[in-house]
């Protein structure tokens, strides 16, 4: 049986290098996806999410574990994936919430997890009015939709890493839900 994260954190505050380790191995491809899917850009998924384990790394002391370790990372990775756009490495529009087709598709994202609704637009069509339907959201919405729906986060957890109330949060995911349906819907018929 593995260790839970915060098992793991525990015994990274006292010496175990190996701790770190696990929860990098951990973490390492879901937040690489989740950074991709922002960024749009491989490259600056990389460095990313170097700059996000460097930062855990640094900042680990400090994590109260009283907190889902999850979410506090999610949140590190929030803050830097910010702070990368504002720093001017690249426009908003062009590259967090554009579509590019240098990342993966979303249905393939979404597809690589265990079987959910979502994976039910396996066929090329449906694949790309998902991701037609994905484009056409909102930048906050598009982030609680990765968050919820590939991070596999509760909505508290969304609004404490993006610093908004959970209705804020509840109220993007509702419209961004009936957003995808519609547009599905429509290119679908």
């Amino acid at each position: 049986m593995s260790a839970s994260d915060a098992e793991l954190v525990k015994a990274f505050k006292e010496g175990d290098p190996g701790a770190l380790d696990e929860l990098i191995s951990r973490y390492k491809g879901p937040l690489y996806a989740y950074l991709l899917r922002l960024a749009r850009d491989r490259d600056a998924a990389d460095d990313l999410l170097q700059e996000v384990f460097v930062k855990v790394i640094k900042k680990l002391g400090a994590y109260g574990e009283e907190d889902k370790f999850s979410a506090w990372l999610y949140t590190v990775a929030h803050h830097a994936v910010m702070d990368h756009f504002r720093a001017g490495a690249r426009r908003r529009e062009d590259s967090l919430y554009a579509a590019d087709g240098d990342a993966r598709p979303l249905a393939d994202t979404l597809a690589s997890r265990e079987p959910s609704p979502e994976d039910a637009f396996a066929s090329a069509e449906s694949a790309g009015a998902l991701e037609a339907a994905f484009a056409r959201l909102s930048p906050e919405q598009r982030e609680v939709f990765l968050l919820r729906h590939y991070s596999e986060l509760s909505f508290r957890e969304i609004a404490d890493i993006l610093k908004v109330p959970i209705g804020t949060v509840l109220a993007r995911m509702s419209r961004a839900l009936a957003k995808m349906r519609q547009e599905l819907g429509e290119g679908m018929q």
